[in-house]
């Protein structure tokens, strides 16, 4: 009995040694995470390697309506009988679907009226967009129910109402932070899946008016977004903005 009492008292003072020692290395910061350079950093760039991989539980009434359900199938799916745009530069041409929406229809008023006459992609950042910078005045922003997915196009909101410059999202995969958000904002399974799916922002839902989406010449865009510009602090300038020669509004033969 004495010999296991004995035992007994010399693995306490083992133990509480060993925690002892653990403390100190704390302290010393042996145990700090080496953050992942490839994490946002606050320069303001989406990017990052990590992927949506968590698991998102919702509610049966947090399901997307049939009417929501319906404008994602046309967005991230070949369609027919769209109206179409083909937007013409020096680099090639863009053609994009129209969604059946008022969005859509100012959309092509703007052309109709000559606002894009002068319009040139002037912001290019690197794997998430292009924009057109367009002077015009701005109007009221419906929403559309339509997702930030790669190759989607979108109205810029500024103070709550909608401008003529409009945008096309770039990014083909879901950067950490993007990813994070998915489940921080509790998407649902359905959405979550398509931007694993299909890549894009999910942060710029609610903040921007989605109007189209690209349906050929996405290598277009991206040539577009990979030409030289300012860098965040510059505000992804283009060095060269790419000017857009013509919008050719096409519809659907009965």
């Amino acid at each position: 009995m004495k010999k296991i009492k004995t035992l007994g008292i010399a693995t306490m003072i083992i133990l509480v040694l060993a925690i002892g020692i653990l403390a100190v290395l704390a302290a010393l910061g042996f145990f700090e995470t080496v953050p992942n350079e490839n994490e946002n950093s606050g320069s303001g760039e989406i990017s990052g390697e990590s992927e949506f991989s968590g698991s998102i539980d919702i509610n049966p009434e947090d399901e997307p309506s049939k009417e929501v359900t319906s404008l994602l199938e046309w967005q991230t799916s070949e369609t027919s009988g769209d109206i179409t745009a083909a937007i013409k530069t020096d680099l090639g041409d863009i053609v994009i679907k129209l969604a059946d929406c008022s969005a859509a229809e100012k959309f092509i008023a703007l052309d109709n009226s000559g606002v894009f006459d002068s319009a040139a992609f002037s912001t290019l950042a690197k794997d998430m967009f292009i924009q057109a910078s367009v002077l015009g005045e701005s109007f009221a922003a419906e929403e559309t129910d339509l997702g930030c997915f790669y190759g989607a196009v979108g109205f810029v909101i500024h103070d709550s109402e909608a401008t003529p410059s409009f945008f096309i999202i770039t990014a083909e995969e879901l950067s950490g932070v993007s990813s994070a958000y998915l489940i921080q904002h509790e998407f649902s399974k359905e959405r979550a899946s398509l931007y694993k799916e299909f890549g894009g922002i999910p942060e710029y839902e609610g903040k921007v008016l989605i109007f189209a989406q690209v349906v050929s010449g996405m290598e277009t865009a991206k040539t577009i977004m990979n030409s030289e510009n300012s860098g965040y602090s510059g505000g992804y300038s283009a060095a060269e903005p790419v000017k857009i020669n013509d919008i050719e509004i096409s519809y659907p033969t009965e």
